[in-house]
C-alpha cells in the first residue's frame, strides 16, 4: 500500500467529458511500456515508461519530471502547473493499491509536486479501453 495518498482517480467517462469541454488544458501521461504504447495509445499521451533507471532518477531527485515530460514528448509540450494531468498505465484500478515503490507510485509524486492536479485513470477492461481511444482520438483531431 502507498504511504500516503497520491493523486485522485478519474473514469474514462469523466476524462472524454473533460477533454470535449476544452475549458482546461489536459497533459496526458501513458506510463505503460513503449511497445503497448506504440501499438495503442490516446493521441497526444507521452509515453513515461518504467526503467529501474528512470524510477531511481526520479526518486533521487536527478531528473526533473517537466524534464521528463519534455524529453518523453514527440513535440514541445507547454507545461503549465494548473494544467490537470491525468496517467494512465491500463491496469491499475485504485491509486490507495499502489504499492509505495512502483514507478506508478513514484511517478504520481513527482508530478504532484509540480502540477496543482493528478489524477490516475482507473484502469479500464478491453472493451471501455478501445471505446476511450476511439472517442479521445475523435476529439483531438477535431480540434
Amino acid at each position: 500500500m502507498a504511504h500516503e495518498m497520491i493523486g485522485t482517480q478519474i473514469v474514462t467517462e469523466r476524462l472524454v467529458a473533460l477533454l470535449e469541454s476544452g475549458t482546461e488544458k489536459v497533459l496526458l501521461i501513458d506510463s505503460r511500456p513503449f511497445v503497448e504504447y506504440n501499438t495503442s495509445h490516446i493521441l497526444e499521451a507521452i509515453n513515461i515508461n518504467c526503467s529501474k533507471l528512470m524510477k531511481r532518477r526520479l526518486q533521487q531527485d536527478k531528473v526533473l519530471i517537466t524534464e521528463l515530460i519534455q524529453h518523453s514528448a514527440k513535440h514541445k509540450v507547454d507545461i503549465d502547473c494548473s494544467q490537470k494531468v491525468v496517467v494512465y498505465d491500463q491496469s491499475s484500478q485504485d491509486v490507495a493499491s499502489l504499492s509505495s515503490d512502483c514507478f506508478l507510485t513514484v511517478l504520481l509524486g513527482k508530478l504532484e509536486k509540480s502540477f496543482n492536479s493528478v489524477h490516475l485513470l482507473a484502469g479500464a477492461d478491453a472493451t471501455e479501453w478501445d471505446w476511450l481511444c476511439v472517442k479521445c482520438q475523435q476529439y483531438l483531431s477535431a480540434r
